[in-house]
């Protein structure tokens, strides 16, 4: 079903509207990893990757924040080369980024994840494994409070070709908890189509539809990943496309 003939103008009304109503929980999303070198940002958002994702779990409701070790291979701090004891195979980089969505609607309040990535094979062929951990923010702020809320989504078995690859991340639900710009629950089927530019930043474009309270296309928003060696001190300018351009409170 095609979206885009409904107008942004009906869809921020109506987002508006359900702003005062009772909040749940934020719940899920996705992403990230490395490639390139060079530690820049590209000047343009990359192209769609000749790849298709992995496996990618059921959509799910929101729901209390749980513990997420079982899931998302945290691991603080500068990325580490390991062995992987389970499959024996090529070195895991493994690292933690600030992952901000910055949609088409309001791109200066993007939503907010703490990305755990892994990493695994030789350059050039790689599979990614990856959980997004949703972040709380108040209703039109960027760096407050940011504090964890409900579970990460997970994903596994996602195909990196010399640094690109595309993550389909079904339906998800997104609370007002995690909403800077309405503070409402939205509900969104959302791709994000991305490219590893070095390990310390990822980037890309966002694809889907908002599907309530009001569908409505998010073609022409954007990502983007910066890796942070605390998930207690997150940077107080958040970059959200992979041109570097950044939002921050007044």
């Amino acid at each position: 079903m095609d979206f885009r003939s409904l107008s942004w103008f009906a869809l921020v009304c109506t987002l508006s509207t359900v702003a005062c109503t009772e909040r749940d929980p934020l719940d899920s999303a996705t992403m990230a990893a490395t490639g390139d070198s060079t530690g820049m940002p590209p000047t343009d958002p990359p192209s769609d990757p000749v790849t298709t994702t992995g496996d990618v779990p059921t959509p799910t409701t929101a729901v209390d924040p749980g513990d997420p070790t079982a899931t998302t291979g945290s691991v603080p701090g500068d990325p580490t080369e390991t062995s992987d004891s389970t499959t024996g195979d090529a070195p895991v980089l493994v690292g933690e980024y600030l992952l901000a969505v910055s949609t088409v609607i309001a791109p200066a309040q993007p939503f907010q994840f703490i990305a755990t990535n892994e990493l695994v094979g030789a350059p050039g062929q790689q599979t990614m494994r990856t959980a997004l951990q949703p972040l709380r923010l108040d209703q039109g702020k960027v760096t407050t409070p940011r504090t964890p809320i409900g579970e990460p989504l997970v994903f596994a078995g996602i195909p990196v070709v010399d640094g690109i690859f595309k993550v389909d991340l079904g339906v998800v639900m997104i609370s007002g908890a995690a909403n800077p710009i309405t503070g409402s629950d939205i509900t969104a089927q959302l791709a994000l189509v991305g490219e590893f530019v070095g390990p310390d930043f990822y980037c890309g474009t966002v694809e889907g539809d908002v599907l309530s309270p009001l569908m409505s296309s998010l073609s022409g928003s954007t990502f983007a990943a910066v890796r942070i060696d605390d998930p207690s001190d997150l940077p107080t300018d958040v970059t959200f496309d992979c041109s570097g351009n950044t939002a921050t409170d007044p």
